[in-house]
């Protein structure tokens, strides 16, 4: 009986080991198709926003895109000027870059993108840009005092640089 039990661990033990590369590997497949489809649908986003209308003099004004970013732990999403592009980048896997066709700018220091995120065209004295906001920003943009905010406010008030 007791042999039987101790087999039965070993090859418990064998599968697993066996198991385990397959798991690794559906698991950074599954992470980098996350982030190849937000990078995508960002892009997508700027590009539609950039062709299909006229800068807003305001953000209360401008045309806008509301997108919903789920990335892995690891995984980053960033704009970068000079030529505007994102960066999506995931650990152990090569950085990919797609390119805007206008410049994006986020709120404060951080230029990564993530969660749920307004997407801005707006026109400004040197040139139109896309403002990548945090937060979903609906209706006449009564929300645009949070849009910036690096978590929820609480009895702090809102400092909106833009």
């Amino acid at each position: 009986m007791t042999v039987r039990v101790a087999l039965a661990a070993v090859f418990t033990l064998a599968l697993l080991a066996a198991a385990q590369p397959a798991v690794d590997h559906a698991t950074r497949t599954r992470d980098a198709a996350a982030v190849g489809a937000s990078a995508d649908r960002v892009a997508d986003a700027v590009h539609a926003v950039h062709r299909r209308s006229d800068p807003g003099r305001t953000v209360e004004t401008a045309p806008r895109r509301a997108l919903r970013l789920d990335l892995p732990t690891d995984a980053s999403l960033a704009v970068r000027d000079g030529p505007p592009r994102l960066v999506s980048t995931l650990p152990g896997r090569p950085k990919h870059q797609r390119t805007l066709p206008v410049p994006v700018e986020t709120c404060g220091n951080e230029a990564t993108l993530d969660g749920p995120t307004t997407l801005a065209y707006v026109d400004r004295p040197n040139g139109s840009v896309v403002l990548a906001l945090r937060g979903f920003i609906r209706g006449n943009a009564t929300t645009a005092s949070h849009a910036c905010a690096p978590r929820p406010l609480r009895g702090a008030r809102p400092r909106l640089r833009l």
